[in-house]
């Protein structure tokens, strides 16, 4: 993970969960961690295992100077020691959790676009702590229901040809995509069930972007109709692609800090 914090403390965290293969933690970091310790949180924003510590995406992907050199040192050639699989991605918000719960009051949790799903099943674990945790935002999430024979369905979106795209694995070193599919196509399948148990305490926000090139809203309205109707739907009528730049608006590049604090903080 990487931390932000500020000088005085803090009681109160924010937890980011990226997406894949996890440019929008990056993303994330630019525009919005300075300022939110300026309010007062504590940011920690997971690095996935199996980031690649060398090559032409390695600096914006892990964002830390520091981290890359020590890498180096070390002859290290990913975060977390080596490949990764997607399961293990799967539960790195579970793992973030167990580290943190119990230095703060409050803690909100960010899961943006893959980050969604693993944000939700780390949480709905027997036993994970979520005792503190007061809000989840799914940011561009990729909530929704896995459907081979509706090709509206999730099943669109998770294709071995694009996990084997020179895009992500010039990035990232995962499992075979096939498997990495059939995981995903599981936990779609299972997870609505496992989300209804979340306790209703915790309020759950959607932020939708309306231009997002790869996410529909009706994604998220057939996800939250899968689980009685739980949580809140906001649109972002704000973000646009920048293509020659590398971002789409599915990576919201404009969204602004203090709209994203009113939806955390409810």
């Amino acid at each position: 993970m990487q931390v932000f914090e500020p000088e005085k403390g803090t009681n109160a965290a924010i937890l980011f969960c990226p997406g894949f293969p996890g440019m929008g933690g990056t993303v994330f970091e630019q525009r919005h961690a300075a300022a939110l310790v300026e309010e007062g949180y504590a940011v920690y924003v997971i690095k996935h295992k199996g980031t690649k510590l060398s090559g032409a995406l390695a600096p914006v992907l892990v964002n830390n100077g520091a981290r890359l050199m020590a890498g180096r040192k070390a002859g290290e050639t990913h975060l977390g020691g080596g490949p990764a699989t997607i399961s293990e991605w799967m539960e790195e918000p579970l793992e973030a959790l167990n580290v943190i719960h119990a230095a703060y009051e409050s803690i909100h949790v960010i899961g943006n676009s893959f980050g969604a799903l693993s944000a939700l099943w780390s949480m709905t674990y027997e036993g994970a702590p979520i005792e503190k945790v007061k809000s989840i935002l799914l940011y561009a999430g990729a909530q929704g229901i896995w459907d081979d024979a509706d090709e509206e369905s999730m099943a669109r979106v998770w294709q071995p040809g694009f996990l084997m795209l020179p895009r992500i694995t010039e990035k990232v070193s995962l499992n075979d995509p096939f498997d990495i599919v059939q995981t995903l196509k599981e936990t779609y399948h299972a997870l609505p069930e496992r989300v209804k148990a979340l306790p209703e305490r915790i309020s759950l926000t959607y932020m939708v972007v309306e231009g997002d090139e790869i996410l529909r809203l009706s994604d998220t309205e057939k996800f939250r109709s899968a689980i009685g109707g739980r949580g809140k739907i906001v649109m972002d009528t704000v973000d646009v692609g920048y293509i020659e730049h590398g971002l789409l608006a599915h990576d919201t590049p404009d969204y602004r800090t203090e709209d994203l604090l009113e939806l955390i903080r409810g």
